[in-house]
């Protein structure tokens, strides 16, 4: 056993430097290479043009991190099972077990596996979903009617604007205030989700998001403290969300894997209905990690409809975040972790079932509200 583990510490070593020799290579440069071997954009300011250009950098250079990686695999296997046929000689037989235990079964990949398609596809969602969260530019105006709006431009050309309506843009004020708006579109300019809160001068708070396939939720919240929500399908189907529900002390809205939501701290005032900030959105600069309201919405909804079944979000968005087996923001690899469906080992399919396409665009368009609707309206 000895003669085989020295043999085989040379080619695994020789490998394992290989793989980090060119981990080290690309993170020198504008990409940079996460714990799970998975070839990133780093986060700094860019136009649309340059991050398109690294997009495709990132493939290729995945390709030859790739390789490496097998070889890894490939040298610590063949060592694996050197030791095994040693030991067999000697008499040593691997325990036999109903029930898999420590030591009875191969472990399981920790890594996305470039071998198999699943694992190419967890690399591609991981890379999809943190360009799709990763702000490259911010731009700021004020329209013809004072509204304030900030556009924040992601890596995969997606967009998020977050409108700060003027109360008195028309020529009268207007029956609201605190009217704040974010608009989501994918990089071809189709909506991926709506979502606004305001007041009105009852002091009654109201929220409302919009996913692209018409499914609706909106909230209220009384001065007296009374809430309510629903949860609408295009089809017509109602859920109401009970004032009791947990939705409205979910504690985890204002980030969402590491992302900001632009949702308000509710939790922390006792409860209540979640409304978008208006100053979040200052705080988000050029390589901020920005996931909007409408996720944020869609996860805690999700983790309240699916606790019993233990399928929470846990706050997912991508590998990068560290939160495996995301199941609304999840990956199929890491939180948006290794769940998209498709046989992956976590809960429902993640919001990445389009994510192959290469965008968040249109990883989410849709998605999202039917995964919302899936477990709320059945």
């Amino acid at each position: 056993m000895g003669t085989a583990t020295s043999a085989g510490a040379g080619p695994l070593g020789d490998a394992r430097a290989s793989l980090l020799a060119k981990a080290n290579d690309i993170d020198a440069g504008d990409l940079w290479v996460t714990d799970d071997w998975v070839v990133l954009i780093k986060a700094a300011p860019m136009s649309a043009d340059e991050a398109e250009t690294l997009a495709d950098r990132a493939v290729a250079e995945q390709a030859g991190v790739n390789r490496f990686l097998l070889a890894v695999g490939d040298a610590d296997e063949e060592t694996a099972n050197s030791i095994v046929a040693a030991a067999s000689a000697h008499g040593f037989e691997i325990p036999k077990s109903i029930i898999p235990l420590p030591g009875t079964s191969k472990p399981a990949d920790e890594v996305p596996n470039p071998r198999n398609p699943m694992g190419l596809y967890q690399q591609v969602l991981v890379r999809s979903e943190d360009m799709g969260v990763t702000v490259r530019e911010i731009t700021k105006y004020e329209d013809a009617e004072g509204n304030r709006v900030t556009t924040m431009h992601m890596q995969d050309g997606s967009r998020q604007e977050h409108i700060l309506m003027n109360p008195y843009r028309g020529p009268v004020a207007a029956s609201v205030f605190n009217d704040v708006r974010v608009l989501h579109y994918d990089r071809n300019g189709n909506v991926i989700s709506k979502s606004r809160s305001w007041e009105n001068f009852e002091s009654t708070k109201f929220m409302t998001t919009t996913w692209a396939d018409g499914t609706t939720v909106h909230a209220e919240e009384r001065e007296d403290g009374y809430k309510v929500a629903r949860v609408s399908t295009a089809d017509g189907r109602t859920v109401e969300i009970p004032a009791d529900s947990p939705f409205f002390t979910h504690p985890g809205l204002t980030t969402v894997g590491g992302a900001m939501s632009g949702l308000d701290e509710y939790a922390t005032r006792g409860g209540g209905i979640p409304t978008l900030s208006a100053d979040d959105v200052k705080k988000v600069g050029v390589g901020a990690k920005f996931a909007g309201p409408a996720l944020g919405i869609a996860t805690a909804i999700y983790d309240v409809a699916t606790a019993d079944a233990g399928q929470r979000c846990e706050a997912a968005i991508s590998g990068t975040f560290g939160v495996v087996g995301g199941a609304v923001a999840g990956t199929a690899g890491g939180a948006l972790g290794a769940a998209a469906g498709m046989g992956a080992a976590s809960a429902p399919a993640a919001l990445g079932g389009a994510a192959v396409g290469g965008t968040l665009g249109s990883w989410a368009g849709g998605w999202v509200g039917q995964k919302v609707a899936g477990v709320v309206c059945r």
